[in-house]
């Protein structure tokens, strides 16, 4: 875990499906998944590993732009929502989850969007 995964990862969780239930995933990835081990389509990832709640945000130049905040999923258990914290501010914005694929071997997410782009997304709620 990098050092700015690591001041985000308090704040940090995933928010699965079942109402209440909330998990917060700060540990190490597992040894052997420093390395890329396959990109997909995160609103067609079923049960998401706990890492994506620590997984950085990259926009389409592939700059870092900030770290999952909150993962907000539907009832089959797919990423819907996914709530980023932007870097250089304290704004927290809500991403449709098919604007991401994600790299489960790296835990980042890439995006199309540019970083305006993804900084004039609708604030997240809330909680």
């Amino acid at each position: 875990m990098n050092k700015m995964q690591k001041m985000f990862c308090g704040a940090a969780m995933l928010v699965l499906s079942a109402p209440g239930l909330v998990v917060s995933a700060c540990a190490e990835p597992a040894p052997g998944m420093n390395s890329s081990s396959g990109i997909i389509a995160l609103n067609s990832l079923p049960n998401p590993p706990v890492t994506l709640a620590t997984a950085s945000v990259t926009d389409a130049k592939g700059m870092a732009v900030g770290f999952v905040e909150k993962v907000v999923m539907d009832a089959g258990g797919r990423p819907q929502t996914v709530d980023v914290s932007l870097m250089g501010s304290n704004a927290v914005v809500a991403v449709d989850a098919s604007k991401f694929n994600y790299d489960q071997g790296l835990n980042i997410l890439m995006t199309a969007l540019d970083a305006q782009q993804i900084a004039e997304q609708p604030r997240a709620p809330l909680g």
